[in-house]
């Protein structure tokens, strides 16, 4: 079971602030949604709808009108093609009682519907992006201090395979629903739509142990799927999790989330780029069994490891910086870095993985095929540990396997010690790796990778890092 353990920051940031206080305290709420250098929004002044129930047909969502998710909302059925335009925010509406169960601005668009939410309205660089464009899903505005759960999530559901039934339910959804709620099938490049230059902010719902909605799921998504730019924060479950599916994805955000950053399960096999997961050690975070089970990413061919199930659970990944904590005081919060277990595969280079008590575990995985290399990796106990045995394609360079250091980046050389989260003012430049840092050179350059490893180029600049003008590293709504 999973449960959520609040650290002893957490009680120092009360003792301090008071017992009302909110963790958004700490960097002052602003009342605004996005990062544009206008005046905030005032919500109130918008003219307010309510989504509730199961839609079958084209519904457009536009920025002149704040939209409101009562319970779980479906759109399901092939003419249910939900259209979000540049800059809408959707947000929690009323809460809906399922079997006894509370619920409250939940999206689950069915795989035989699809969603088309662009916030990139002129296609344009990241350099001349409007950031007014941005899509946001969030808890309602009125809402002073926002807590991870007080948005639902966000579901996407596909007719990619996966290694289960196509009849398997979606796991976080109550019981008896309206609309139908399974994922997978045969359709590899299955095509649910498009989420691009989207935030998802304080989501989450536990429905019973093990069965929880993320802040976004995708369950069988196909590579027809474009998934680009999106960043969830303040998760109260995992920020990203992929139920089998071939979707491919790049760009991607996991801040502070309570659970896993990147979770795997049930034969995923697309290919993730660029992305970043940072831990907040001002949240609590999920334990199982009385011990920390918040990973950076957590990978499962199925919940019973079993490696005959195909197809096998195998990420392609490039370009992850995951980042735990900057020093080992509160590093009992955290699990690993990366957990492979339960028959999965893996293919992760060109990556940072830092600031966790252990770098990589690799749990009775699926050796054959499996390649973990070109990555740069620091631990406060163990770089790596097996169970019980590596990855068929395994390496760390000297420098990589240090361990025990006082601080993460006197390994990493990151441009700032604050690349690690630390809800003070934020700025993804502090990724980059200094020239003197392990992740500056060596990276697996073959079939279009980098020569650097990490999230984020050591040329990027303020302009020009993909983070620019669509991200929020201190959401306050």
């Amino acid at each position: 079971m999973k449960t959520i353990h609040a650290t002893l920051a957490v009680l120092a940031v009360a003792a301090t602030f008071g017992l009302t206080s909110c963790k958004k305290d700490l960097v002052g709420a602003n009342g605004d949604f996005n990062k544009s250098s206008k005046a905030p929004i005032d919500y109130s002044t918008l003219p307010q709808v309510h989504l509730s129930g199961v839609y079958t047909a084209k519904r457009v969502l536009s920025p002149d009108t704040l939209y409101k998710l009562d319970g779980v909302v479906y759109f399901s059925g092939p003419n249910a093609k939900l259209y979000i335009k540049a800059g809408t925010h959707v947000v929690t509406g009323n809460a809906v009682t399922y079997g006894g169960r509370s619920l409250k601005g939940v999206l689950v668009i069915a795989k035989n519907a699809q969603i088309f939410a662009d916030g990139n309205k002129n296609n344009v660089t990241e350099s001349s992006y409007n950031p007014d464009s941005t899509i946001v899903f969030g808890p309602d505005p009125a809402v002073a201090a926002p807590v991870a759960g007080d948005f639902g999530g966000v579901i996407l559901l596909g007719k990619a395979p996966t290694n289960q039934p196509t009849t398997t339910v979606i796991e976080g959804i109550p019981t008896s629903p309206p609309a139908n709620v399974t994922y997978g099938g045969t359709t590899s490049n299955d095509n649910s739509g498009v989420i691009r230059f989207a935030r998802i902010e304080y989501a989450g719902f536990l429905l019973s142990t093990d069965n929880e909605i993320n802040g976004l799921t995708l369950g069988g998504v196909g590579s027809g799927t474009t998934l680009s730019h999106i960043q969830v924060s303040f998760s109260n479950d995992d920020s990203f999790e992929f139920f089998g599916g071939t979707v491919n994805a790049d760009h991607l955000i996991a801040l502070a989330g309570t659970d896993d950053d990147f979770d795997f399960d049930n034969g995923y096999s697309g290919t993730i780029q660029y992305a970043i997961a940072l831990k907040d050690p001002f949240s609590g975070h999920t334990v199982s069994g009385g011990v920390s089970d918040a990973n950076g990413i957590e990978s499962d061919n199925n919940a019973a490891g079993n490696g005959a199930l195909t197809p096998l659970t195998k990420p392609k990944l490039r370009n992850f910086t995951i980042l735990g904590y900057s020093t080992n005081s509160n590093i009992a919060d955290l699990e690993k870095a990366n957990h492979w277990r339960r028959a999965s595969s893996l293919d992760i280079q060109n990556s940072i993985l830092g600031g966790f008590n252990t770098g990589a575990h690799f749990e009775g995985i699926t050796t054959t095929g499996s390649i973990f290399q070109n990555n740069v990796v620091q631990a406060y106990s163990a770089t790596s540990t097996i169970t019980p045995s590596y990855p068929a394609t395994y390496s760390l360079i000297a420098a990589d396997s240090l361990k025990n250091t006082p601080a993460a980046n006197t390994l990493l050389k990151l441009t700032s010690a604050a690349a690690f989260y630390d809800e003070s003012a934020y700025t993804p430049l502090n990724l980059r790796p200094l020239s003197t840092s392990p992740a500056f050179s060596g990276g697996n350059t073959a079939g279009g990778g980098t020569s650097y490893r990490g999230a984020i180029d050591p040329a990027a600049t303020a302009l020009t890092i993909w983070t620019n003008n669509w991200t929020d590293f201190t959401p306050s709504f």
